[in-house]
């Protein structure tokens, strides 16, 4: 196996994804950049090409070549970091509409009372609907201190509109949660330089967990470097990716991490996923280290460098093709899931919750938003005693707050304190191991699946 002592970056579509810095002592002059593409460019250039100016060069190479000012690669590197300004949501696409799906605490969104669930309607009176959620970020980014209003419809509730004032924030890479069913949820939003230690905390802090759900979805890549980090995490996934430069073809091991993730594995993929998202789904796929729900990610294929020259301008140029450890190709082709699916969190978390629980499962049951559940059990028992085993949850999400009162020795009311979402899934799970009033203890566990009407 050969080992090159560089650094690798991967750019992924609308330059959302960025690299690591190459120092060089070149002098930024048209000349030198020249010399630079003929010696590191992928595929060797002709004469009449390289006689071209720089910019119709790299106009004329691949939709990830390009050269940045100063201030243009420092933005570059800002965004990689998730150092930006905004207003602090990251957003998915549901259907026809932009959803709020995680508002950062601390945020200007947090402050103006924007929640997680919100439907986004506008914003600055743009409607976003028929957007991409990569265009609905950009409508969202602009000028610190630049003040905005953003209209939103709460699951319960009526339409709002409040202003917002744009600041620098610094997100994470990463943002997780325990959902129902004792279920990790890690989702990484891009491969950033702290990336692979906030995976490494993240897996620390749910290590009960009895499966996780890793969700790439919309993730447009980073470094190359964080990418070997995250397979490293995966125990019996050695490979990360092998890379086709123009004279030489190099195996990149993955980097084993001290924390490994040995429960089962989900990933979820969708055609905004690219670049590193792409290495790892790649890898797991190869070695059979996850199952894949989604849809086929972006296939962007093309590794690049990226040259720092000493006025801190840079050239970022792809040097490489990349391929699955197993050589199967991403450019142009994407990643294929094992299981397509339009809801993959849904899919995955109601496979996961089927696979981690042999318990006897109803039919679904379709009930009204403000549903009172009612709770037979075969053995006379108290609310306390069987409580902490009574669990609901909306299936993508964390548990439902509820009280729970007798009715009588054996029927229990469940009424969740605010109203279910409309249109969504829940799960309703009774675990075994409660008591009854004579000390005896239940054997048998049951999940309800629930389907609210809309």
């Amino acid at each position: 196996m050969k080992h090159r002592n560089k650094a690798l970056a991967l750019l992924a579509p609308l330059s959302l994804a960025l690299s690591i810095v190459i120092p060089t002592a070149q002098a930024a002059d048209e000349e030198t950049i020249k010399e630079i593409i003929k010696e590191k460019y992928v595929d060797e250039l002709d004469e009449d090409t390289l006689k071209q100016d720089v910019s119709t060069i790299l106009d004329g190479l691949d939709p990830y070549s390009t050269y940045f000012t100063k201030e243009e690669f420092q933005s570059f590197n800002d965004s990689l970091n998730q150092n930006m300004v905004g207003i602090g949501v990251s957003l998915s696409k549901e259907k026809d509409s932009i959803i709020l799906q995680k508002v950062f605490p601390e945020t200007p969104a947090s402050e103006a009372e924007l929640s997680a669930g919100d439907v986004l309607i506008s914003v600055d009176g743009t409607l976003v609907a028929d957007k991409s959620v990569s265009e609905t970020i950009e409508l969202l980014k602009g000028v610190t201190s630049s003040t905005f209003d953003v209209t939103v419809k709460p699951p319960e509730g009526q339409q709002k509109t409040v202003s917002v004032t744009r600041r620098n924030i610094q997100l994470p890479s990463i943002t997780s949660e325990r959902l129902g069913g004792n279920i990790g949820y890690l989702q990484l939003h891009t491969f950033a330089e702290d990336t692979g230690k906030e995976l490494q905390q993240a897996a620390t802090k749910y290590e009960d967990v009895e499966h996780w759900i890793i969700d790439m979805q919309n993730n447009p890549g980073g470094y190359v470097s964080t990418a070997r980090e995250v397979v490293g995490a995966f125990p019996n996934v050695p490979t990360a990716l092998v890379a086709e430069y123009r004279d030489s073809t190099i195996t990149y091991a993955a980097q084993k991490q001290d924390k490994q993730l040995t429960e089962p594995i989900s990933l979820l993929i969708n055609e905004n996923s690219a670049s590193a998202s792409e290495i790892v789904a790649g890898a797991l796929q190869d070695y059979d280290a996850a199952t894949l729900y989604g849809e086929t990610t972006y296939g962007k294929g093309l590794l690049q460098e990226l040259m720092v020259l000493p006025d801190e301008s840079a050239l970022k140029l792809t040097t490489a093709r990349f391929f699955t450890p197993q050589h199967n190709p991403i450019q142009n082709k994407g990643i294929t899931p094992d299981i397509q699916t339009e809801e993959p969190l849904t899919k995955a978390h109601l496979d996961a919750l089927n696979e981690q629980y042999s318990y006897k499962t109803f039919e679904e049951d379709t009930v009204s938003a403000s549903k009172t559940f009612e709770i037979n059990v075969s053995m006379a028992t108290s609310k306390e005693a069987i409580l902490d085993s009574i669990h609901l949850f909306e299936l993508g999400h964390k548990e439902v707050d509820f009280t729970l009162t007798s009715s009588d020795k054996d029927t229990f009311l469940l009424n969740p304190t605010k109203n279910l979402q409309t249109g969504k899934d829940y799960m309703l799970m009774i675990h075994p191991g409660w008591k009854s009033n004579d000390g005896i203890a239940s054997e048998k566990g049951i999940m309800q699946p629930v389907d609210v009407e809309a």
